[in-house]
């Protein structure tokens, strides 16, 4: 049984299924778990204006979750939509409360275009404080393409670097040695 710390755990929230989707489809090549983040207050069609507009005015409360932390995890892969040229406001609130995370977060967006989510990801840096060990955006449009392909392949690599260098960095061994 493998040890926690080297396990990978992939928090997602999906209002409408493509986010949820794209990170089973990476839990299944990482063997990691899945945790949904739970944010109630945007189910349903009303939800998807407040939705817009707390996303518009940057409000970044998360709602209570199941977990106090995801530090025990090796990795953490954040999985969801880009609204308002943001990521969702329950990633954004995960990133910016209490809960410990892990050393090694990632960001994988799905969108209802294909724009490049540059604002995206530095916005998860700024809420993180810290750079993301691997990034990755996919259109709604590219699902079940070999854009989708592409761009899982692409990230799936990005973290297998990220680790490879983590792991020969003598400084990183010998803070795990202690």
């Amino acid at each position: 049984m493998e040890d926690a710390a080297t396990k990978t755990a992939i928090v997602v929230y999906s209002r409408s299924g493509h986010s949820r989707r794209i990170a089973r489809k990476l839990a299944e090549a990482l063997d990691a778990i899945v945790i949904e983040l739970n944010a109630p207050a945007y189910k349903g069609a009303f939800g998807y204006m407040h939705a817009g507009f707390n996303s518009l005015k940057q409000s970044c409360a998360l709602a209570p979750q199941k977990f106090d932390s995801l530090a025990k995890f090796g990795r953490l892969i954040l999985c969801g939509p880009v609204w308002t040229s943001y990521p969702a406001i329950p990633l954004r609130g995960l990133l910016r409360s209490d809960i410990a995370l892990p050393q090694s977060v990632s960001l994988f967006l799905t969108s209802g275009d294909s724009a490049p989510a540059v604002k995206a990801f530095k916005t998860a840096e700024a809420d993180l404080g810290r750079p993301l060990t691997a990034k990755a955006s996919l259109g709604n449009r590219d699902e079940r393409t070999l854009k989708e392909d592409r761009k899982m392949g692409s990230f799936l690599k990005e973290l297998e670097a990220a680790n490879d260098d983590r792991h020969a960095d003598p400084s990183f061994a010998r803070l795990h040695a202690l």
